[in-house]
């Protein structure tokens, strides 16, 4: 009868709607978990090798965002020195020489490691300005690898003896006299 065909329509009708529904209810279930897995999924920035590693037991709670372990990048192996402002701003620039004198290895020994500067950070961070080099393999001696401490010089101008004696001596004509620097005269 057409009343008992309206009435499974109408059944199969609300069995569509209630399957339609609860495939939504599926979807948006499997969208928060990818969600939570990607929250917990630990990525490194680069590729590399290990430089340190956090000490964790099996169990263990990581925070959002907590520092696990340093990698060391593949590639050229860079040195990074941190200068305080004044000397470095506005006087290191890229392309400079500069050399690095390692703690291990005694300058007066094994010389220092030709470097030159690649770039100059433009903000002071931590009170420091960072500054990266690159090493001159050609000349280099010393068995190099990443952490060994060490000094680093830049060379930022090139100048006479006699200019410096000039420069000395204009700073001292320049200089105002105080009250107190005329008694001690």
């Amino acid at each position: 009868s057409g009343s008992d065909r309206e009435a499974a329509i109408h059944d199969l009708r609300s069995q569509v709607e209630a399957l339609e529904a609860d495939r939504l209810t599926t979807q948006k279930t499997i969208q928060r978990v990818q969600f939570e897995i990607t929250r917990r999924r630990i990525v490194a920035p680069v590729s590399g090798k290990f430089g340190e590693v956090a000490i964790l037991r099996s169990g263990a709670y990581v925070a959002e965002g907590e520092k696990l372990g340093t990698i060391i990048p593949s590639g050229e192996l860079r040195v990074i020195a941190d200068f305080p402002p004044p000397s470095a701003l506005g006087r290191i620039h890229p392309g400079q020489p500069a050399h690095l004198r390692l703690q291990g290895f005694p300058w007066t020994q094994f010389g220092s490691v030709p470097t030159h500067v690649t770039s100059v950070a433009g903000e002071v961070r931590d009170g420091y300005v960072r500054v990266e080099l690159a090493v001159d393999r050609s000349v280099n001696s010393i068995p190099l690898q990443h952490g060994l401490p060490g000094t680093v010089e830049v060379q930022v101008e090139n100048v006479t003896p006699a200019a410096l004696l000039l420069r000395a001596a204009g700073q001292m004509i320049a200089t105002p006299k105080t009250p107190f620097a005329r008694q001690a005269q």
